[in-house]
C-alpha cells in the first residue's frame, strides 16, 4: 500500500523551536539572554583594551629585542588577540535556544506581535509616573491645584510614554536589521572562518569554505565587527530589559585599567 502524502497546505509549516515558544515566554527568555549578552560582550571589551597595548601598541614590543623571549612573547600576543576573537565570535555564533548570542535574542524578538508587546511594556513603565513637573496654577483653591496638577502631569507622562514606546518599535527594528546585516557582512564570514578553521578547530576546510571562497581576515576586522556590535547591543539592552546601559563608560575603564598596568610594564630580557 502506498503511504499517502502530506496535502501540499501541510508541507513547511513545521516550526522552530523559538517558534513553538509562546511570545511571553520568547520576551522572558530574550531578556534573561540579554543580560548574558551584555555580560559576554564586556569581557570582550576588557580584552580589547588590554589588546591595545599587547598587539597594537609598541609599547610592549619595543623593548623586547631579537631574542629567545621574543618567542615567548609572540605567543602571549597571539594568544590574547586568539582569545578576543573567540569570544568576540561566541556573541555572533549561530541561532540555539543554549546559546547567549545576539542572533539567538534577534529570532526571538523578530516578531511585529514581539516588537510591539515590548513597545507596550516601555508605554506602561513611563505612564505609571516615572516624571512629573509642577503644573501653573491660575486657582487659590487648594482642591482644584491639586486636581490641575494632577492632570497636567499624567497628560505629560502619557505622551512621552507614547514618545518612549514608538522609539522602542524604531530602535528594536533598527538593531534588528543592522543585526541581520552584520550577519550578512564579508566580514563576519571571514572572522568566522578563522575561528573555524584555526581556533576553535584545527580544519584543513570549513563547511563556509566548501559553499564557496572566504576572504581572508585582516587585522582590525575584530576591532570593526566589535563596534558594529555595541549600538546593536545597547539597543537590544534598553529596549528589551527595559534598562539602559551606556557601553562607552565601561571602555573608558577597560582602557584605563590597561594603561595603568601596560604602561608600567618594563621588561628586562635576560637572553
Amino acid at each position: 500500500m502506498t503511504p499517502s502524502k502530506k496535502p501540499p497546505s501541510v508541507r513547511g509549516t513545521k516550526k522552530t523551536k523559538v517558534e513553538q515558544l509562546s511570545r511571553p515566554d520568547r520576551i522572558k527568555l530574550a531578556k534573561a539572554k540579554m543580560v548574558k549578552v551584555l555580560d559576554h560582550f564586556l569581557y570582550v571589551l576588557e580584552l580589547h583594551a588590554n589588546n591595545s597595548f599587547v598587539v597594537y601598541s609598541p609599547v610592549l614590543v619595543s623593548q623586547i629585542p631579537y631574542s629567545y623571549a621574543a618567542n615567548a612573547f609572540r605567543v602571549f600576543q597571539r594568544s590574547m588577540y586568539q582569545i578576543e576573537i573567540v569570544r568576540l565570535c561566541a556573541i555572533w555564533d549561530s541561532i540555539d535556544l543554549d546559546k547567549e548570542n545576539i542572533p539567538t535574542v534577534i529570532k526571538l524578538i523578530d516578531d511585529d506581535k514581539i516588537i510591539e508587546m515590548l513597545a507596550d511594556e516601555t508605554r506602561s513603565h513611563w505612564a505609571s509616573g516615572a516624571g512629573g513637573v509642577a503644573a501653573i496654577n491660575p486657582s487659590n483653591d487648594p482642591i482644584i491645584a491639586a486636581e490641575m496638577e494632577r492632570e497636567m502631569i499624567e497628560a505629560i507622562d502619557l505622551q512621552f510614554a507614547d514618545e518612549q514606546a514608538s522609539k522602542a518599535r524604531t530602535e528594536l527594528r533598527q538593531a534588528i536589521a543592522d543585526a541581520k546585516a552584520v550577519l550578512g557582512s564579508p566580514r563576519l564570514a571571514s572572522i568566522m572562518n578563522i575561528r573555524d578553521k584555526h581556533l576553535a578547530h584545527s580544519l584543513e576546510i570549513t563547511r563556509a569554505e566548501k559553499n564557496g571562497p572566504i576572504q581572508p581576515m585582516k587585522n582590525g576586522d575584530e576591532t570593526e565587527l566589535l563596534n558594529a556590535s555595541i549600538p546593536i547591543i545597547e539597543q537590544l539592552y534598553c529596549w528589551v530589559n527595559g534598562t539602559s546601559f551606556l557601553i562607552a563608560n565601561s571602555q573608558k575603564i577597560d582602557q584605563h585599567n590597561a594603561e595603568a598596568l601596560w604602561n608600567g610594564c618594563k621588561f628586562s630580557v635576560l637572553r
